[in-house]
Protein backbone atom coordinates (compact mmCIF):
# COMPACT_ATOMS: atom_id res chain seq x y z
CA UNK A 1 0.00 0.00 0.00
CA UNK A 2 1.01 3.40 -0.80
CA UNK A 3 -0.68 6.87 0.79
CA UNK A 4 -1.42 8.83 -2.58
CA UNK A 5 -3.26 12.16 -1.11
CA UNK A 6 -4.25 15.03 -2.59
CA UNK A 7 -1.96 18.04 -2.26
CA UNK A 8 -5.55 19.31 -0.22
CA UNK A 9 -7.02 17.20 2.44
CA UNK A 10 -8.83 16.98 5.63
CA UNK A 11 -5.80 14.49 6.51
CA UNK A 12 -3.31 17.44 6.37
CA UNK A 13 -3.14 19.88 9.31
CA UNK A 14 -3.22 22.99 6.67
CA UNK A 15 -6.75 22.13 5.73
CA UNK A 16 -7.65 20.90 9.75
CA UNK A 17 -6.42 17.50 9.95
CA UNK A 18 -3.12 16.90 12.13
CA UNK A 19 -0.56 15.27 10.36
CA UNK A 20 1.94 17.45 8.20
CA UNK A 21 2.16 17.24 4.51
CA UNK A 22 2.98 14.04 3.58
CA UNK A 23 2.99 11.26 0.40
CA UNK A 24 1.23 14.02 -1.96
CA UNK A 25 0.25 11.76 -5.11
CA UNK A 26 2.75 11.76 -7.92
CA UNK A 27 5.50 13.38 -5.78
CA UNK A 28 8.71 11.49 -4.23
CA UNK A 29 7.32 11.31 -0.72
CA UNK A 30 4.57 8.78 -2.32
CA UNK A 31 7.12 6.81 -4.22
CA UNK A 32 8.36 3.30 -3.07
CA UNK A 33 12.18 3.13 -1.45
CA UNK A 34 14.37 2.68 -4.47
CA UNK A 35 15.41 -0.63 -3.22
CA UNK A 36 12.08 -2.01 -2.68
CA UNK A 37 10.84 -4.52 -5.27
CA UNK A 38 7.44 -3.74 -5.81
CA UNK A 39 5.46 -6.64 -8.09
CA UNK A 40 1.90 -6.89 -8.72
CA UNK A 41 -0.57 -4.26 -8.09
CA UNK A 42 -0.42 -1.15 -5.34
CA UNK A 43 -3.29 -0.05 -2.96
CA UNK A 44 -3.65 3.39 -2.67
CA UNK A 45 -4.81 4.82 -0.21
CA UNK A 46 -6.27 8.63 0.74
CA UNK A 47 -6.67 9.11 -3.20
CA UNK A 48 -9.51 11.01 -2.71
CA UNK A 49 -8.51 12.69 0.98
CA UNK A 50 -9.81 9.63 3.51
CA UNK A 51 -8.19 9.06 6.49
CA UNK A 52 -7.17 5.96 8.18
CA UNK A 53 -4.12 3.67 8.99
CA UNK A 54 -4.46 0.27 7.66
CA UNK A 55 -4.03 -0.77 4.37
CA UNK A 56 -7.12 -2.62 4.51
CA UNK A 57 -9.75 0.05 5.54
CA UNK A 58 -9.91 4.06 4.67
CA UNK A 59 -12.64 6.50 6.46
CA UNK A 60 -14.41 9.22 5.34
CA UNK A 61 -12.69 12.58 7.44
CA UNK A 62 -16.16 14.32 7.64
CA UNK A 63 -18.66 11.44 7.57
CA UNK A 64 -16.17 8.65 9.92
CA UNK A 65 -17.57 5.88 7.53
CA UNK A 66 -15.08 3.55 7.20
CA UNK A 67 -14.83 1.01 3.94
CA UNK A 68 -12.33 -1.52 2.64
CA UNK A 69 -9.70 -1.17 0.43
CA UNK A 70 -8.70 -3.62 -2.18
CA UNK A 71 -6.12 -5.32 -0.51
CA UNK A 72 -7.75 -7.84 1.09
CA UNK A 73 -9.17 -9.14 -2.13
CA UNK A 74 -6.18 -8.57 -3.73
CA UNK A 75 -4.26 -11.19 -1.58
CA UNK A 76 -7.18 -13.99 -1.42
CA UNK A 77 -7.17 -13.71 -5.18
CA UNK A 78 -3.71 -14.59 -5.25
CA UNK A 79 -3.93 -17.41 -2.95
CA UNK A 80 -1.79 -15.73 -0.12
CA UNK A 81 -2.03 -16.33 3.40
CA UNK A 82 1.03 -14.92 4.89
CA UNK A 83 2.41 -11.20 4.63
CA UNK A 84 5.28 -9.48 5.80
CA UNK A 85 4.83 -5.22 6.28
CA UNK A 86 7.78 -3.08 6.49
CA UNK A 87 6.97 0.77 6.20
CA UNK A 88 5.87 3.90 8.44
CA UNK A 89 4.74 4.55 10.90
CA UNK A 90 5.15 1.47 13.39
CA UNK A 91 2.36 3.60 15.88
CA UNK A 92 -0.04 4.08 13.15
CA UNK A 93 0.03 2.46 9.83
CA UNK A 94 2.15 -0.18 10.35
CA UNK A 95 0.58 -1.13 13.41
CA UNK A 96 -3.26 -0.66 12.21
CA UNK A 97 -2.68 -2.75 8.41
CA UNK A 98 -0.58 -5.59 10.71
CA UNK A 99 -3.14 -6.01 13.39
CA UNK A 100 -6.05 -5.92 10.32
CA UNK A 101 -4.40 -8.68 8.94
CA UNK A 102 -4.24 -10.72 12.08
CA UNK A 103 -7.69 -9.88 12.47
CA UNK A 104 -8.42 -11.28 8.89
CA UNK A 105 -6.76 -14.40 9.46
CA UNK A 106 -3.77 -13.66 7.34
CA UNK A 107 -0.52 -15.30 9.23
CA UNK A 108 1.44 -11.33 9.71
CA UNK A 109 5.01 -10.61 10.32
CA UNK A 110 6.25 -6.85 10.93
CA UNK A 111 9.91 -6.56 9.80
CA UNK A 112 12.01 -4.68 12.76
CA UNK A 113 14.65 -3.46 10.11
CA UNK A 114 12.07 -1.71 8.19
CA UNK A 115 10.00 0.34 10.37
CA UNK A 116 10.26 3.72 12.20
CA UNK A 117 7.92 5.40 14.56
CA UNK A 118 6.57 9.11 14.79
CA UNK A 119 6.67 8.52 18.79
CA UNK A 120 4.51 11.66 19.19
CA UNK A 121 4.21 10.42 22.72
CA UNK A 122 7.42 8.38 23.77
CA UNK A 123 6.95 4.91 23.61
CA UNK A 124 4.71 5.03 21.10
CA UNK A 125 6.03 2.77 18.64
CA UNK A 126 6.90 0.41 21.69
CA UNK A 127 3.47 -0.22 22.72
CA UNK A 128 2.48 -0.45 18.75
CA UNK A 129 4.57 -3.42 18.68
CA UNK A 130 3.47 -4.79 22.57
CA UNK A 131 -0.04 -4.28 20.48
CA UNK A 132 0.85 -6.45 17.19
CA UNK A 133 2.59 -9.00 18.72
CA UNK A 134 -0.69 -9.17 21.29
CA UNK A 135 -3.01 -9.41 18.10
CA UNK A 136 -0.53 -12.37 17.18
CA UNK A 137 1.73 -10.63 14.97
CA UNK A 138 4.83 -11.93 14.66
CA UNK A 139 7.42 -9.27 14.87
CA UNK A 140 11.19 -10.33 13.44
Amino acid sequence: TQDWHPADTPHFAKDGGIWPVHCVADSWGAAFHSRLRVVGPSVMKGTRGEDGYSGFTVRDPETEVESPTPLADLLRERSISHVAIVGLATDYCVMSTAIDAATLGFSTTVLADGIRSVDLAAGDGARAIAAMVAAGVAVR
